[in-house]
């Protein structure tokens, strides 16, 4: 169980490098896992919905602030990092119901298409409460530095699945069968980041911080119920009415 130490007396700044190197896995997750999919993305017939694209570039946005976020507050420019803060805040507010639309139009323009599956939107789902939860837990703590960076780079890793499983789609491309190796294929990476983040809190620090830990039961958890939901035939059958009602395909 975390420390109840307020996030304050913690040394934040023996922290600021790791925050970049964090950072640094999920650009490396969507530019490497994107990056590998782009001609493919570039192929599609019909080509993808307008929707997609917007979606696509608000989050390349909405991550490149997190970062410059960062890289202010290492470089001692605070106070523009708080201005530069509530931008950051509304963009996120964006996104959510940008994703969401996003998943919808992206399933309802598959409907039918062999690989249809409307059981995928459950992934979706947890990733966006995750997100939420984040974001909205770093802007009430954003006066425990320690405890708000950390949720803002949890904010970042909840949304950053889907590039680390295109990675593994195209680099390793089997994974072990049933629920274990369809998790395996999609949180292989979250999972990795958590571990660094626990690790690091314990062996610097000699505590986990709250944010951390209840981080990981947010994650890890939310990832569980993906994966039952994602081998739930009522599941299937609810999110296939659920599309069939939202119907726009772009």
């Amino acid at each position: 169980m975390p420390s109840t130490t307020l996030s304050a007396t913690l040394p934040t700044r023996a922290d600021r490098k790791i925050y970049m190197v964090w950072i640094a896995m999920v650009w490396a997750a969507i530019l490497g896992g994107f990056g590998l999919d782009f001609p493919r993305y570039l192929h599609e017939t019909p080509p993808p919905p307008i929707l997609l694209h917007v979606h696509a570039a608000v989050y390349v946005a909405w991550l490149a602030l997190v970062s410059v976020q960062i890289l202010l507050v290492e470089t001692g420019s605070v106070r523009l990092h708080m201005r530069l803060g509530w931008t950051t805040a509304i963009v996120s507010a964006a996104m959510v119901p940008l994703g969401l639309a996003a998943a919808l139009v992206d399933q309802a323009r598959n409907v039918c298409h062999p690989d249809y599956a409307p059981q995928f939107l459950g992934l979706e789902f947890e990733e966006l409460f995750a997100f939420s939860t984040f974001v909205i837990a770093g802007l009430l703590m954003r006066r425990r530095p320690a405890e708000h960076k950390r949720l803002m780079i949890l904010s970042a890793v909840a949304i950053s699945d889907a590039g680390f499983a295109r990675i593994w789609l195209h680099a390793i491309r089997v994974a072990p069968p049933g629920p274990f190796g369809w998790w395996l294929q999609y949180f292989w990476g979250i999972t990795l980041i958590l571990i660094s983040m626990l690790a690091w809190d314990w062996f610097k620090h000699r505590r986990v911080m709250r944010s951390v830990f209840w981080g990981a039961v947010v994650l890890w958890g939310g990832e569980v119920i993906a994966t039952t939901l994602n081998f739930s035939p009522s599941w299937k059958a609810s999110m296939a009415a659920l599309v069939k009602a939202w119907g726009y395909a772009g």
